[in-house]
């Protein structure tokens, strides 16, 4: 928010944050709640709303049918003065539950940018980066990649917080396919991410249908991009505008097969990608949105 004329702080308010944290996140003109589980946070928007700030919701993911988190969701959504999505399908998933039309504010870029490059060796060097639970995606598509792989040799990292279940699955494949299908599972960090981007030859999004899934912002598309590297993705609404650039639909194997068919071009391709990035998810262009939602006059009571 640095330039915009908002100063911020950051709280991580947890079952067991003193009571002290919440009397100083409302020493503020407006309080912006993201990744919010708690039912503490509800009373604190209403604190913040009895003072007169103005109290946003900040939802990027769809829990609103969730059995466990969802009364919550449903309940800041309608506490709001604001509820905040980084996509339209989001945005769609919460306007049933907020108190007024959801705002979209896409997601910046983040991390170096790279020099676009595409020259993969005899192996493709493939990378997956993600939390845990879209691990989900991954699973379904490691069967056609393993297929692939008879065809063209892959080594697909995995970057994400080892389960004992995917250290297992890994040994298992390596063991089985190990000649033309190499999986190695790493933790992640943001160090790590930045270094694995530096080292693929492409990074691989695969998608499931549903509420939940569909709804995803393009953060990976756009940061493997901006990375310099092209991205094999399976659709998601968020994705389509990257299509022109990078492959999107489909198997993941017709992806790859795509990246090699093009090989010379796509170092351009990503290029103009990056443009395009640079230009529509600059930091600066999405905090200037923020500080104009934040800024907004508060809703008023039967509004």
């Amino acid at each position: 928010m640095q330039g915009t004329g908002w100063s911020h702080q950051l709280f991580s308010i947890t079952q067991a944050s003193p009571t002290d944290d919440d009397q100083r996140a409302l020493d503020a003109d407006a309080i912006v709640f993201s990744k919010s589980f708690l039912a503490r946070n509800e009373a604190l928007a209403e604190r913040a709303k009895s003072r007169g700030l103005r109290v946003l919701f900040d939802v990027c993911d769809n829990h609103y049918d969730h059995p466990q988190y969802g009364p919550h969701y449903r309940a800041m959504s309608a506490l709001a003065d604001q509820v905040v999505c980084n996509t339209a399908d989001m945005a769609a998933a919460a306007a049933g539950h907020a108190a007024s039309a959801p705002v979209v504010i896409e997601d910046p870029f983040e991390g170096p940018k790279g020099a676009p490059r595409f020259a993969p060796s005899a192996t493709l060097q493939l990378l997956w980066y993600g939390h845990p639970s879209n691990l989900d995606t991954l699973h379904a598509s490691l069967s056609d990649l393993v297929a692939y792989a008879q065809e063209r040799p892959l080594a697909l990292t995995v970057l994400t917080q080892p389960t004992t279940a995917l250290i297992e699955l890994a040994e298992q494949i390596n063991s089985h396919f190990g000649q033309h299908f190499q999986l190695a599972v790493q933790t992640w960090s943001l160090a790590a991410q930045w270094r694995a981007l530096g080292d693929c030859d492409a990074v691989i999004i695969p998608t499931l249908q549903g509420a939940t899934k569909q709804v995803k912002s393009a953060n990976r598309m756009i940061e493997a991009l901006w990375a310099g590297k092209p991205v094999v993705a399976q659709p998601l609404p968020s994705y389509a505008p990257f299509g022109r650039w990078t492959p999107v639909g489909g198997s993941l194997p017709d992806g790859c097969r795509w990246l090699d068919a093009y090989c010379g071009e796509i170092p351009g391709l990503v290029g103009e990608a990056q443009a395009y990035i640079a230009e529509r998810y600059a930091p600066a262009t999405i905090a200037a949105q923020w500080a104009e939602v934040i800024s907004s006059p508060p809703r008023m009571g039967g509004e």
